[in-house]
């Protein structure tokens, strides 16, 4: 998403354009790398200078109410931002935490219509695995 369709979609939402909102969805849209509010915040002030956690923090819930972000709890204490908004799941290696996006397809006879789904497996990824046999 370029820079002028990142002030579109603010502008769409009738959100004010600040520099703050445009690097957030900047961020997110160029580092995939799930972050939290917490390493979003940081980031945005480093490049904008200032900015209140509060301002991240509004911001990514307003995004994630127009469906642009997704918020997922990876633990009680934990949740990251994903700007990919498709039907995915995610895998979380118990030992360095790093996120990586996985795909699935479930079949399901349901009761019902599926309004979301959330898939999170934890487990240990093959770094940490081939370090682990190798170093333990």
């Amino acid at each position: 998403m370029s820079v002028s369709q990142i002030v579109e979609l603010l502008k769409n939402h009738g959100l004010k354009i600040t520099p703050q909102r445009v690097e957030i969805l900047r961020f997110l849209q160029s580092n995939r790398i799930h972050p939290t509010a917490q390493q979003i915040y940081e980031h945005v002030l480093s490049k904008v200078g200032s900015v209140s956690f509060t301002t991240v923090y509004n911001t990514l819930h307003t995004l994630e109410e127009m469906g642009q972000v997704k918020k997922i709890a990876i633990s009680e204490s934990m949740a990251i931002y994903d700007i990919d908004t498709s039907d995915h799941g995610h895998f979380v290696c118990t030992v360095c935490g790093s996120i990586y996006d996985i795909n699935y397809k479930v079949k399901m006879n349901l009761p019902g219509t599926v309004q979301r789904t959330e898939l999170i497996v934890y487990g240990v990824c093959s770094q940490c695995s081939d370090y682990l046999q190798h170093n333990v």
